[in-house]
């Protein structure tokens, strides 16, 4: 799977609805059986699971809903309370609601395996993205790790867009970012490197990194092309060098 289409197609998108087919696309050219993204908790709202983008078949979302299976799911009380990856052959499976659980979804044609992300928002958001797959065993083993590439850094991108767009990540929210901040953020944007910068502003590389550091956690991007998409997206990049 190319990320790179994948992030500008979740940057384009307009409404949830819009991510919703955008998770039924990923699903069918990547051959697996289901994609999620459930937003756990989210400080600003009073809702516990305020939004939930799915492709599962909507007999089972029923079904969950009734037996109210946010209680007892063992992948979402792993991924809760987590960082890492959760692979589901490492969650309990033993108990009885364990075992009930797994075999119910199994009949909804859930999926025999399946990978869930934690992930941890800008302002404290717990959210989880899940892939799975009716893979065998042994196929399961060859690709898990090549799928959870594919789609980790697309989560963290799905993630930001689908809180701004269910209005709880407003954009004023974000702490605003400096001038130096900015300027090293044009230059990455002109192609050039922090040595490069530097120079430009007239400051040591290390100041480059520090204020490009700083700029990612004000923009809660975990790498330096996810900052500057998303500095380009919300005209944060200064036009000038300035003084």
């Amino acid at each position: 799977m190319e990320v790179e289409p994948i992030i500008n197609a979740i940057q384009r998108a307009k409404e949830l609805s819009d991510l919703s087919a955008l998770l039924r696309e990923w699903r069918d050219d990547s051959g697996l059986s289901h994609l999620v993204y459930h937003a756990v908790d989210v400080p600003i709202s009073d809702r516990p699971n305020p939004v939930l983008l799915l492709t599962y078949d909507q007999a089972w979302v029923k079904r969950y809903f009734e037996q109210d299976y946010f209680r007892l799911d063992p992948v979402v009380l792993a991924g809760s309370k987590g960082f890492l990856p959760i692979d589901w052959i490492n969650v309990d499976h033993t108990s009885a609601a364990a075992k009930h659980f797994f075999a119910e979804a199994e009949r909804y044609g859930v999926g025999r395996h399946g990978f869930t992300l934690p992930i941890r928002g800008l302002h404290g958001e717990r959210a989880l993205f899940t892939i799975t797959s009716n893979d065998t065993d042994e196929q399961w083993h060859r690709r898990r790790f090549a799928h959870l590439a594919d789609f980790h850094q697309a989560a963290l991108y799905l993630h930001d867009r689908a809180m701004q767009l269910a209005g709880l990540r407003p954009e004023s929210l974000t702490q605003p970012l400096t001038r130096r901040e900015r300027q090293c953020l044009k230059g990455l944007v002109d192609g050039l490197v922090p040595q490069q910068i530097s120079a430009k502003l007239n400051i040591s590389a290390s100041a480059v990194h520090l204020y490009l550091r700083s700029a990612r956690s004000k923009l809660g991007c975990s790498t330096i092309a996810q900052l500057v998409a998303k500095a380009i997206r919300l005209d944060l990049i200064d036009r000038s060098w300035g003084s």
